[in-house]
């Protein structure tokens, strides 16, 4: 039975000599790529404020040609309302963005050069004359977002390295409270999320969870982990999920909307900053297992306990798979093993797969997830 295990199991436990692991330091705020700087500059403030935007546009004319492509392009860009001016380039002068701000007003000054077969050429992109619906485009950006441009599809979700450094740093504060069954928006309300950035739930976020009422609620107990992976996990196990977002006023909120969305959220873990072995070595130290038609559940729960590491469950996948823990009952010859192995011994042909992350706050914890949705290659 699985109590016999436990507890012989924990006798074992009980008499290892885990010294010998070095557990280092973990960093607090894992690398991601273009994440290498530290945060240098507060964030700007939260008040939003409706920026009137005037684009203008300075062409350099190229060295023997392009000036009498000048009158063409005034003509595609009169309509746009942006302020056109050609002149000869002096000393230093190179294709670059400028931008400013006085009162209320937003001025984006975009330096071209105009070449010779008449194309405008800009320090990131070039447009030709057949190209106007794409110039558009670009100018109506520019009106929207300023020189930033639209955070849609960029790294970091469009923030700088230094915003994203000082957002990562106030979402990894730890949750001091406990979690499970929680009501979903009251959890989400008591979290020490940075009081920076505001939270925000979309339109389509709020006509879900108004359908879901009283059922939306924490599902798993988050006490003590970071307040981005609580925010994270007790979002995706209701259907939602969250990312930071630059709106065209260059405030950063935290919006929240269905985990289904096209743009890519928040992710609930971040790769181990150490050895695995480091990080939880009692999920690696060799112990006796067996256990015999028992609730995977129950499974779980009891290697948490021993090997004193987390295990969090992916509920949203695995309903979606329609995978249910508490019908699913494992056995496992007894022999010398380690729970890590055992434990992906388990879930495997159950079409499950365990992976080792940690929280922004650098707590590692074990991921239960379907093989599909795999993160990561098993260690």
């Amino acid at each position: 039975m699985i109590l016999h295990s436990i507890l012989r199991i924990s006798v074992v436990f009980g008499s290892l000599l885990i010294s010998n692991f070095a557990l280092g330091q973990v960093p607090t705020r894992p690398l991601r790529p273009g994440d290498s700087s530290q945060p240098k500059d507060k964030p700007a403030s939260t008040k939003q404020t409706t920026k009137n935007t005037v684009i203008e546009i300075e062409l350099l004319q190229a060295e023997g040609g392009g000036g009498m492509h000048g009158q063409q392009w005034l003509k595609v860009l009169e309509p746009l309302d942006v302020g056109l001016r050609v002149r000869k380039p002096i000393l230093g002068d190179k294709p670059e963005m400028k931008e400013r701000e006085a009162g209320n007003l937003r001025f984006v000054t975009a330096i071209g050069t105009l070449d010779r077969s008449g194309n405008l050429v800009f320090s990131d992109r070039t447009f030709g004359l057949s190209e106007v619906t794409k110039l558009k485009e670009w100018i109506n950006e520019l009106r929207t977002y300023g020189i930033k441009g639209t955070p849609v599809g960029k790294k970091l979700w469009g923030l700088s390295e230094d915003q994203f450094a000082t957002l990562f740093d106030g979402l990894l504060r730890k949750v001091d409270f406990e979690t499970e069954n929680l009501p979903l928006k009251h959890a989400v309300t008591k979290l020490p999320l940075p009081s920076e950035f505001s939270v925000r739930w979309n339109s389509e976020a709020v006509e879900l969870l108004t359908k879901q009422g009283d059922k939306a609620r924490v599902r798993q107990e988050l006490k003590g982990f970071s307040a981005a992976l609580a925010l994270a996990l007790s979002l995706s196990d209701n259907g939602f999920g969250f990312r930071p977002n630059r709106t065209p006023s260059g405030v950063i909120e935290l919006l929240i909307e269905p985990r289904n969305a096209k743009l890519e959220q928040w992710p609930i873990g971040w790769p181990v900053q150490r050895a695995t072995f480091k990080a939880a070595p009692k999920l690696y130290a060799m112990v006796p297992i067996e256990l015999s038609d028992v609730e995977l559940s129950d499974v779980l729960n009891a290697i948490s306990e021993l090997a004193e590491v987390p295990i969090l469950i992916d509920y949203a996948e695995l309903e979606a798979k329609q995978i249910d823990l508490e019908k699913i009952k494992v056995s496992f010859p007894r022999k010398m093993t380690t729970w890590s192995l055992a434990l992906r011994q388990l879930v495997v042909p159950k079409r499950l797969t365990r992976e080792v992350w940690q929280d922004e706050a650098g707590r590692v914890f074990v991921w239960i997830t379907t093989t599909r949705a795999g993160r990561a290659k098993d260690e």
